[in-house]
């Protein structure tokens, strides 16, 4: 009974020692003291190489020096002469994750993981490295396991939403993102990937979700340019273009804005506007047929239309087969040459134009006039009268159609005395 008394004050004692020990490491550390602290764990080291705490204590110091190989060494050093090894190697494994040594930490990372009690930190980098090397399913299998551990963790539902993103499956990553969006409705990153992917098939979705943001807060640009998005998705190009013009006043200056907010500028003929920012986005981006396009249309509207000629062409050799589109650039090139009186290259463009897109009518009318220009009266008149063929009186006819109705009505009489005459 002695005996036991005697063993179990010594290891009251070996305890109170190690207490203080570490105590004496810590208010070094409170004192940022870094040249002691490694200077009083090596000594520490030295009198008991199992002192896990003063390995700790000294890797510490190191990483705060920078001296980051340093402090791995200290690590293994630990490894090699403490019986606490899960813990050495949980810090060890952090320091090789910090250092973008992935390599190295995946090894430890799925002993750790393997381990019957893991970390909650050993999942999350182990989810990253799977996500950083572009193994969606290999992070979603992870995601699913350590869920398990704490389904409450908002980093879970937001990560399982990036991947199933990344393969494409649109509707799980929504669900997971409204599922982290319920423990933090603060959370505009998440807020802002969830308003994207509403994007795609339902932007009055998208839009609620920037409007619950901008009401917190107004000036978040973000917010504002998946808003203006939005309303281009909604073909409610007004409201998208408010969107954009504050964006733009808030200091955004990034390419989809601009180019965006050009665009839109140009559809509602403010060339001047127009042009300014379209210039900027073809000095960054001269490939953007949109760009090039737009850009194209506003120099013709601002009366320099042979600058809007060299860039039709190059629209036209950026275009990919859109037959719609490459149709209103020819119109657009037929009426600049119109304009030049080169009446045959105006024809050549409107000819093309209509064979890309033959529902446009109009363009029937274009080619007849170019044809009156040419006095190639038997052309024009065949032209004219596919004009007035293709008006149906009885679904109402508007001011222009009306127009272009009595004039080539005129024409066609005219046209006729002529070749009489001729004959």
């Amino acid at each position: 009974m002695k005996k036991t008394l005697c063993l179990l004050i010594v290891l009251s004692c070996l305890q109170f020692t190690l207490i203080a020990q570490n105590t004496e490491l810590l208010e070094l550390w409170q004192k940022k003291d870094w040249n002691e602290l490694i200077r009083t764990s090596n000594a520490k080291i030295q009198a008991d190489k199992s002192n896990y705490q003063a390995y700790y204590w000294k890797q510490y110091a190191l990483l705060e020096q920078g001296k980051n190989k340093e402090a791995i060494e200290v690590l293994k050093a630990a490894f090699e002469s403490c019986e606490n090894k899960i813990e050495v190697r949980r810090e060890l494994e952090n320091i090789y994750f910090e250092q973008g040594m992935y390599l190295q930490a995946k090894s430890l990372l799925d002993s750790l993981i393997a381990h019957p009690k893991p970390e909650y930190r050993s999942f999350e980098h182990r989810i990253l490295i799977h996500e950083f090397e572009k193994e969606p399913q290999a992070a979603l299998e992870l995601l699913r396991k350590g869920w398990g551990y704490n389904p409450s963790m908002s980093f879970y539902w937001i990560h399982l939403g990036d991947n199933h993103k990344i393969i494409g499956e649109f509707n799980s990553a929504i669900q997971n993102y409204e599922s982290a969006l319920a423990l933090n409705p603060s959370d505009y990153q998440t807020s802002s990937k969830l308003a994207r992917l509403y994007l795609m098939d339902n932007p009055k979705a998208a839009l609620e979700i920037c409007q619950y943001v901008l009401d917190k807060d107004s000036t978040n640009v973000r917010f504002i340019q998946i808003a203006a998005s939005a309303y281009v998705k909604l073909e409610n190009e007004k409201a998208a273009l408010k969107q954009y013009e504050k964006a733009m006043f808030l200091g955004d200056s990034t390419l989809n804005t601009i180019r965006n907010a050009g665009i839109l500028f140009q559809k509602f003929k403010k060339s001047d506007k127009a042009l300014d920012l379209l210039n900027k986005a073809y000095q960054i981006d001269s490939t953007n047929v949109k760009v090039v396009f737009y850009l194209a249309m506003a120099e013709t509207y601002l009366f320099n239309p042979d600058r809007g000629l060299e860039l039709f062409d190059e629209s036209l050799k950026l275009m990919q087969a859109d037959s719609s589109i490459l149709s209103m650039i020819y119109k657009e090139k037929g009426i600049i040459y119109g304009d030049k009186k080169m009446h045959q290259k105006a024809l050549n463009n409107y000819l093309l134009a209509y064979q890309l897109n033959p529902k446009k009518k109009f363009f029937l009318y274009l080619i007849a006039e170019q044809y009156d220009a040419l006095n190639k009266k038997q052309e024009a008149l065949k032209y004219y009268q596919l004009v007035i063929d293709g008006i149906d009186e009885k679904r109402g006819v508007d001011i222009l159609t009306a127009s272009i109705r009595d004039y080539s009505k005129s024409r066609i009489d005219k046209l006729k005395e002529d070749l009489f005459m001729e004959r």
